[in-house]
């Protein structure tokens, strides 16, 4: 990163003033947590996003549901994302209610991680 005269002189009296040092590398700091929050915000609402498209594709093609059950359905998952978000639901209560049914999520989490791992190699 090329910088200006400008640039280079503000920099010097930063590196020469420990106060004005601690301030820079403090808002620095901030924006670099604040851009993180950010990006992983989107990442997560894009997972989301995709895991929805996911849950629906699969319900209609391969559950057969129609323009009647789909969209009751759907909205009684995004219903049940808002109960996670808000605390009214436990994810933990939800993992262990769903053992019950044969579907184990530490399972299926240990084994997809193992499935990267062995990618890796």
């Amino acid at each position: 990163m090329e910088l200006t005269k400008r640039q280079e002189k503000q920099l010097t009296k930063v590196f020469n003033d420990p106060k004005k040092l601690r301030k820079w590398i403090d808002e620095i700091y901030r924006e670099m947590v604040e851009n993180c929050k950010e990006i992983t915000e989107k990442k997560v609402m894009d997972s989301l996003d995709v895991y929805s498209i996911t849950v629906a594709y699969t319900l209609r093609y391969v559950c057969g549901f129609g323009k009647k059950r789909l969209p009751e359905i759907m909205q009684r998952i995004w219903n049940n994302l808002d109960c996670f978000r808000t605390g009214y639901l436990s994810i933990e209560d939800c993992i262990q209610e769903l053992k019950e049914y044969d579907i184990d999520f530490d399972c299926i989490l240990n084994n997809k991680r193992e499935g990267l791992n062995d990618d890796n190699k």
